[in-house]
């Protein structure tokens, strides 16, 4: 199967809507969203991490972070202090609460995950580990650089005066 380029966006984006359906509509029985299992599963891992690391690893902007972390704060999963040594820092931590949620939210998880991953073997598994972990990172590279400059209109001799667009001309006084 020959896949061109804008297949397989459509393939990745797909699959990623998927995935994010299947275990968003998992976590509803624990009484959390998509966005919010992301960061307490990024703090079980990482353990206590500022705003701007946290942001960083689960690649979201700090507007949408603070919403999430307040979020958590009341719900009693996430504490969340400002350290005496530096006013301008914000880190995050699970409480025992939240570390327990999560230890139950992957054991739930775990049989959809086994379904999911069936048929591939662990050499797979690593491989596609190395695909995706190469494509974020060649993301992270384009998003970096800044958008493209948009292209401006080739500027003939007599064809394009200053002025006047494509199209809509002025008349020439």
């Amino acid at each position: 199967m020959s896949l061109d380029i804008d297949d397989l966006n459509r393939l990745l984006f797909q699959t990623e809507q998927a995935r994010r359906l299947l275990v968003g509509d998992r976590l509803s029985a624990y009484g959390i969203v998509f966005g919010q299992w992301v960061v307490l599963d990024a703090l079980f891992k990482e353990g206590l991490s500022s705003m701007t690391a946290l942001a960083a690893v689960i690649g979201a902007d700090r507007t949408t972070l603070t919403r999430t972390i307040d979020s958590l704060v009341a719900a009693g999963y996430v504490d969340r202090k400002t350290p005496v040594e530096d006013r301008r820092l914000v880190v995050v931590d699970l409480t025992p609460s939240g570390r327990t949620l999560v230890e139950r939210v992957l054991a739930g998880l775990a049989p959809t995950h086994e379904t999911v991953f069936a048929g591939f073997s662990r050499q797979d598994l690593d491989t596609l580990s190395v695909f995706l972990a190469r494509s974020l990172a060649q993301i992270k590279l384009a998003a970096a650089e800044g958008p493209r400059p948009k292209a401006l209109p080739r500027l003939e001799r007599g064809r394009l005066r200053a002025g006047e667009a494509r199209g809509r001309s002025r008349p020439r006084p």
